[in-house]
């Protein structure tokens, strides 16, 4: 029986990874030239320190870690603030998950401080029974389990009865490694992601029932 169900927040609770390649693309070139798409798809789920590393290890990037964490954090505002919308139908399934005594959970590679913009902005707080950001993981963000971990110990359920919903490959290798059931969310801008490690897929979730998607974790 499920109990739980976790959420990424960038591309499954709001748009933000579309919006971050969209105003992020000429800064890569200039700062990695070389960046291409498949860096794009190799990237989605890092947290932003390990998202420098990266760029260090494949190109050698000469700023601080200091100077990109402020960059990003500039660019975050835009997006988080300004252009992310809350994916359709999130409200009205969360409210059915809770009604059934589901609990809900936001475990994020995000700093605590950009997932704060979106769940201020959208009001999510009263639907999420516990949030676990990359400050709280001290810097074992996705692929590690250890996110996934702290949302399920913060509501009380193990993993083996608990739901994630990922839209990359980085992002369902930590909910495997943690040991939890995978439903990969297809958000229309991560087609070149490797999701196959997924229990079962989701389009979206406008009209999605409560009910109908605990039975499809509960089959997996």
């Amino acid at each position: 029986m499920i109990e739980a169900v976790v959420f990424d927040m960038d591309g499954v609770l709001v748009d933000s990874e579309s919006q971050w390649k969209s105003l992020e693309a000429a800064y890569f070139r200039r700062l990695a030239p070389g960046w291409g798409p498949e860096h794009d798809e190799r990237s989605v789920g890092l947290g932003v320190e390990d998202l420098y590393r990266f760029l260090v290890s494949e190109f050698g990037v000469g700023i601080s870690l200091s100077e990109f964490v402020a960059h990003c954090d500039e660019t975050a505002r835009e997006v988080y603030e300004r252009r992310v919308v809350l994916t359709p139908g999130f409200v009205e399934l969360a409210r059915g998950l809770r009604a059934r005594g589901v609990k809900t959970a936001l475990a994020s590679s995000s700093p605590a401080r950009w997932v704060e913009l979106v769940t201020r902005r959208f009001a999510l707080t009263p639907l999420l029974d516990a949030v676990a950001a990359a400050d709280d993981a001290g810097g074992k963000t996705k692929p590690f389990p250890d996110l996934y971990l702290l949302a399920l110990s913060r509501v009380g359920v193990s993993p083996a009865r608990a739901l994630a919903v990922e839209d990359s490959e980085i992002g369902l290798l930590a909910a495997r490694r943690a040991g939890m059931v995978c439903a990969a969310f297809r958000n229309g801008a991560n087609a070149g992601q490797d999701l196959s490690a997924a229990d079962f897929e989701l389009a979206g979730f406008s009209g999605l029932d409560a009910q109908a998607l605990l039975s499809r974790a509960e089959r997996a």
